[in-house]
């Protein structure tokens, strides 16, 4: 038997656990914890990462947030639906071998990652759903955690997608309402009617004018008023009062006001067309997704082994970070360039 040598080294890595197993017949699943991610269509098990229409469907057993599951009752998304289990934000959930942990995504309010455990080796996964690192107005800052597999979002996966500072987007947008008002017009402020209009209305807080929205933007302002803190005083809009009152409306809806001035804000509005496109007066690139430097920036806070790339440009951005080192893969044939402003 060979004697070590003095002042050799012995190799005292840790085994790596086998990855945490992730397929995509038609939507993200889990099999090992029979757990689908986000499905457009009803599942046995599934994790719903946020309240907006395409990430919702109706699951015999739904995960998601306390604010997630509100918003599927009042926007009935979960009607017939079975079992829904509200999970607090960072709390861990042991469930059949594993532990689910659901970490705030910065995306709108209530939106959630969902961090995975599984128990019998400490293989980790990450899932962002849709995020974003920046601190929003109306959604609780994200917090991300170190995982083995990350599976995340890039729909601003692309070098161009650069956005501004959002605080000089606000003050765009509060100039253009100033202005308008100031020459007699009716400014109207287009967003998602979950999301976008919340965080119009929190940066509207410190200013006197008086604000009505649309009725879809009243609901589901109601349903999150006690998690936004201090909103402005708004109420449902009126159209043979609204001279002189801020407008908060969901993209494509019909006015036909006179002197009406509209302003559409969007991560879309980062190219150079969206105002032509979007047939409005201004369009400003406030977007509730992570833009191309966050998306490098979660790679390396999360620090996985393998990552898989969901929505937007992914496969350039898989070869990107191919071409650093890392083991990324495109899940699916997704490959789009625009998300629709009517969904949401």
């Amino acid at each position: 038997m060979r004697r070590q040598r003095r002042g050799s080294s012995v190799n005292h890595s840790p085994i790596m656990p086998p990855l945490i197993e992730v397929t995509h017949p038609r939507g993200i699943y889990l099999p090992e914890a029979d757990l689908w991610l986000d499905p457009h269509v009803g599942k046995e098990r599934a994790f719903v990462s946020h309240a907006h229409s395409d990430h919702v469907a109706r699951h015999a057993l739904t995960f998601c947030t306390e604010i997630t599951h509100q918003l599927m009752v009042v926007r009935k998304s979960v009607k017939k639906s079975g079992v829904v289990v509200a999970l607090p934000m960072r709390e861990v959930f042991e469930w059949e071998g594993w532990e689910l942990r659901l970490l705030p995504a910065g995306h709108i309010a209530g939106s959630a990652m969902l961090h995975l455990k599984r128990k019998s080796d400490g293989a980790t996964l990450l899932y962002t759903g849709d995020y974003k690192l920046r601190q929003g107005l109306s959604a609780e800052r994200c917090e991300l955690m170190q995982a083995d597999t990350l599976i995340m979002e890039t729909t601003f996966g692309l070098p161009k997608y650069w956005f501004p500072p959002a605080e000089d987007v606000i003050a765009q947008m509060l100039g253009f309402v100033r202005e308008t008002l100031g020459d007699g017009g009716i400014p109207v402020l287009l967003g998602y009617s979950l999301g976008k209009a919340q965080e119009i209305l929190c940066a509207l807080r410190d200013e006197e004018w008086p604000v009505m929205v649309h009725p879809s933007v009243a609901q589901i302002t109601g349903v999150l008023a006690p998690h936004l803190g201090r909103l402005p005083k708004w109420r449902l809009f009126q159209a043979d009062e609204a001279a002189g009152h801020v407008l908060v409306f969901p993209p494509g809806a019909k006015l036909g006001l006179p002197k009406m001035r509209t302003a559409i804000l969007s991560g879309w509005a980062i190219q150079p067309s969206a105002k032509y496109r979007y047939g409005v007066d201004l369009a400003l690139p406030l977007s509730d997704h992570a833009d191309y430097p966050e998306l490098h920036e979660t790679v390396k806070i999360v620090k996985p082994r393998r990552i898989y790339l969901v929505h937007g440009s992914t496969r350039e951005f898989a070869a990107e970070l191919r071409l650093r080192g890392h083991d990324a893969r495109a899940l699916g044939a997704e490959d789009q360039l625009e998300l629709s402003l009517s969904v949401h």
